[in-house]
């Protein structure tokens, strides 16, 4: 059997308040920066998402507008009708075109329309379905042409949300432009 004296068996009973009270507050000041930088890595994450949806959802836009914008070139000049007056609006056509030989591709109340029509002047920059996202406000829309290249640029940003912004701009090239 073993005999401990009282001074040794004070030294290993345990920790002091004191001692209890500086670990715990040691370890809450390192519980506090683990959970700030995991709060900030989840909103730096939401962010990333957010902008990423943003981009894919131009993307997707703009490729729509694009694809009907490369049929165009069926008549003789299908920017006989361009509308240039109207800004974020363009107006082209192409034969045998679904709804009418001719198209307006239009910026309005924060989306992107197309309309069709019959003639040039039923095919307006103030109607039509609906191209773009209800997730994303659509801030602006341009048309840059040169030549057979048009360039459509797009910006907007998450409905809702207008920390995150995009601009997204994609090249078109038509078929055919007489005079051009």
């Amino acid at each position: 059997m073993l005999n401990r004296s009282p001074r040794t068996a004070g030294r290993h009973a345990g920790f002091s308040l004191v001692e209890l009270m500086v670990a715990m507050v040691l370890g809450l000041i390192v519980i506090g920066a683990v959970i700030a930088l995991v709060l900030s890595m989840m909103r730096a994450n939401n962010q990333t998402i957010g902008a990423t949806r943003l981009t894919q959802e131009l993307r997707a836009t703009a490729a729509l507008m694009a694809a009907d914008l490369r049929r165009s070139g069926g008549v003789v000049d299908p920017f006989a009708a361009i509308d240039t007056a109207t800004a974020g609006c363009i107006r082209y056509s192409y034969a045998d075109a679904e709804g009418g030989n001719f198209h307006a591709i239009n910026f309005r109340n924060g989306a992107v329309f197309l309309d069709a029509g019959a003639t040039a002047a039923d095919a307006t920059c103030n109607d039509g379905t609906r191209l773009s996202s209800q997730q994303v406000t659509i801030t602006g829309l341009t048309f840059t042409r040169t030549g057979r290249r048009i360039d459509i640029t797009l910006a907007g940003q998450l409905a809702g949300n207008a920390d995150i912004r995009r601009a997204f701009t994609q090249t078109v090239y038509v078929r055919s432009i007489s005079g051009a």
